[in-house]
């Protein structure tokens, strides 16, 4: 549970920097703010299942090349 945790620490600066560039973008463009809200939360459901995905997953397979 440590362990999640602390990654999970590590990815907040992320996360929350991912849902203010499509707050600030739909501000400019003059989205409705429920729009915006849906889209930051898309953002930051992507960003931490991308750091999730790359911090748990698999190892790669070191004998194994593309060809």
């Amino acid at each position: 549970m440590r362990l999640k945790l602390a990654s999970f620490k590590k990815w907040l600066p992320i996360a929350a920097i991912s849902a203010f560039i499509p707050i600030i973008i739909s501000l400019i463009l003059g989205t409705p703010i429920m729009q915006a809200l849906v889209a930051a939360g898309m953002t930051v459901l992507l960003v931490v299942s991308g750091l999730m995905f790359r911090s748990y997953g698999r190892e790669r397979n070191q004998g194994f090349e593309n060809p």
